[in-house]
């Protein structure tokens, strides 16, 4: 089943697979799905933390009062099988047993098929929106949360973030604190693009304390201002203490909680393994904001020099 046929399709069921290529409404799906069985007493299983026998004890649990008990796991791998087989024939036989599987990416077709309606299941495929749904779903979001914002500007931003929608939801989240509408320069000045693969290179190099110049010669030849360039670098280095933050309070990642959007398997190891060898962030915010300052108000200097002395000095943070 596919998104349209699953958003017309009342049915109720024991167990749910929300699987696919678009973390954003995976996510979304399941929660809005939890919410309408009950998640107040639910078991959460995100990634690592999934455990076969404590999924089965929980799911197998009788209730005196009518509670429910709903099993909510997270992954980016297919589970076993067998082990699959078994939980969706647990939830068949206990009345108050239910079961929603979020899987992030195309795993889901080895499994998909355990999801039918012999087992009371139901599975949905979602794809990469086009730009006209991810337009919609960011001007229904917008009306919700009474964020002045029109069809054209969020197309603007839509295209500036290359049709990412959980990015885009963020970012709009955050030009909401403006307090009046949203203009297409708006867009402009505070919406940064999803940092392209030689700014991320520039970005990795700083942190591992490699050399810098041939990157930023590359990147200024393309016309990305001193400005972007470093604003960038404060993102992803939010993004890294986030994750860092999360992992100190967690002792897990898990990238879609963070970020609002699953990382593949290879990014997440890597950003997980810079975010934790960075010791020094406050030292690092303030260095960016200085230097950010100095950019902004010294008229009359060679900026591009000025940020290269900027980046130099911040490896010493490293």
């Amino acid at each position: 089943m596919y998104k349209a046929q699953f958003d017309k399709h009342n049915k109720s069921h024991k167990a749910y697979l929300f699987w696919g290529e678009e973390p954003y409404y995976i996510q979304k799906y399941g929660q809005d799905t939890a919410q309408k069985i009950g998640n107040e007493n639910s078991m959460k299983l995100y990634f690592e933390e999934y455990d076969y026998e404590s999924a089965k004890n929980y799911l197998s649990q009788a209730s005196l009062f009518g509670d429910i008990n709903l099993l909510h796991i997270k992954h980016d791998k297919a589970l076993p099988k067998k082990e699959l087989t078994s939980l969706l024939e647990i939830c068949q036989k206990t009345p108050n047993s239910y079961l929603i599987y979020e899987l992030y990416g195309s795993d889901g077709k080895k499994i998909a098929n355990l999801f039918d309606a012999k087992h009371g299941g139901v599975h949905v495929r979602f794809f990469k929106p086009q730009l006209h749904e991810a337009k919609a779903e960011l001007l229904s979001f917008a009306q919700q949360k009474n964020i002045p914002i029109d069809s054209f500007t969020i197309e603007h931003m839509l295209t500036l973030l290359d049709n990412n929608l959980s990015y885009a939801l963020k970012e709009l989240e955050k030009l909401s604190l403006l307090d009046r509408k949203i203009e297409p320069k708006d867009v402009d000045s505070l919406v940064y693009a999803i940092n392209p693969l030689q700014l991320e290179k520039l970005y990795m190099a700083i942190i591992k304390k490699e050399p810098i110049h041939t990157y930023l010669e590359k990147i200024l030849e393309e016309e990305q201002n001193e400005m972007r360039i470093l604003l960038g670098l404060e993102n992803f280095l939010q993004q890294l203490f986030m994750i860092y933050a999360y992992i100190r309070l967690h002792g897990s990642f898990d990238s879609s909680a963070v970020l609002g959007y699953k990382l593949p398997k290879r990014i997440e190891e890597e950003r997980i393994a810079l975010a934790m060898r960075i010791k020094k962030y406050p030292q690092i915010f303030l260095h960016l904001q200085d230097c950010e300052l100095r950019l902004k108000t010294q008229s009359a200097i060679d900026k591009q020099g000025l940020l290269l002395s900027c980046l130099i000095k911040l490896q010493e943070y490293f």
